[in-house]
C-alpha cells in the first residue's frame, strides 16, 4: 500500500463515506454526486463559522484563527494528497486531478476565512465573567452531582454565547455565505463533470 491509498482509505472512515457507495453505484459525472459534494462543502464552511463563535467565547476577536488553523491544516492535507497522486500518476494527472476544481475551493475557503475575521473585529459582545474557577471543579471532584452541576451550568452558558456570536454576525456574514456557496457549487460541477474528462484524456 503506497500514501495514496493510505489516504483514500483514511477518507472512506470520515464524512466521505456517507455518500462514496451511492457514487458508487450512480457514477460520479451525476447531479446526485453533484448535490453531495456541494452539500458536504456548504456544511464545512458553515462548522468553520461555528469554529468561529467557540473561538470567540477564548479568544474574542481573534477567534477567527481557531477556523483558520483548521483550513490550513486541510490544504496541508490536500498538499499530501497532490504529492501522493504525482508519486503515483504523474504531475500533469495530479495537477489536473486536485487544482482544476481546488483552486476554487481554496479561493471559497480562505475569503470565507477572512469574511470571519472581518466579523470577529466587528463583534463587540462581551462576557461576564461568572465561569467557573478551577478551585470550584478540584472541590467538586469529591462530589459528583456537585461537578455535574458545574459542568451543566457552564455548557449552559457557553452554548448560550456561542449563539449570541453565531446570532450576532449573521448579518455581517450571509452575503460572503451566498457568495462562498457559489463558488463552491462551481468548484463541485468542476470536479464532478470537467476533472474527470481532462484526466481520462491524459490517462488514455
Amino acid at each position: 500500500m503506497n500514501l495514496l491509498d493510505a489516504l483514500i482509505g483514511w477518507l472512506l472512515h470520515l464524512f466521505y463515506r456517507l455518500w462514496y457507495p451511492t457514487i458508487l453505484t450512480i457514477g460520479f459525472s451525476n447531479p446526485v454526486t453533484l448535490a453531495f459534494i456541494t452539500i458536504h462543502n456548504v456544511l464545512s464552511v458553515s462548522y468553520l463559522w461555528l469554529m468561529t463563535a467557540v473561538g470567540y467565547l477564548l479568544w474574542c476577536r481573534k477567534g477567527w484563527l481557531f477556523p483558520f488553523a483548521i483550513s490550513i491544516l486541510w490544504t496541508l492535507i490536500g498538499v499530501l494528497f497532490f504529492g501522493a497522486c504525482w508519486q503515483r500518476c504523474g504531475l500533469n494527472v495530479a495537477f489536473t486531478a486536485i487544482f482544476t476544481h481546488g483552486w476554487l475551493e481554496l479561493a471559497a475557503i480562505f475569503y470565507w476565512i477572512n469574511s470571519l475575521r472581518k466579523a470577529c473585529l466587528n463583534c463587540h459582545i462581551s462576557f461576564q465573567n461568572n465561569w467557573s474557577t478551577w478551585r470550584d471543579w478540584l472541590v467538586s471532584l469529591l462530589s459528583p452531582a456537585k461537578l455535574f452541576h458545574i459542568m451543566n451550568e457552564d455548557v449552559k452558558k457557553a452554548w448560550c454565547l456561542i449563539i449570541r456570536v453565531l446570532n450576532g454576525s449573521w448579518n455581517q456574514l450571509r452575503q460572503s455565505f451566498l457568495f462562498v456557496s457559489l463558488l463552491i457549487f462551481a468548484a463541485a460541477f468542476v470536479e464532478t463533470y470537467i476533472t474527470p474528462i481532462i484526466v481520462l484524456s491524459l490517462l488514455s
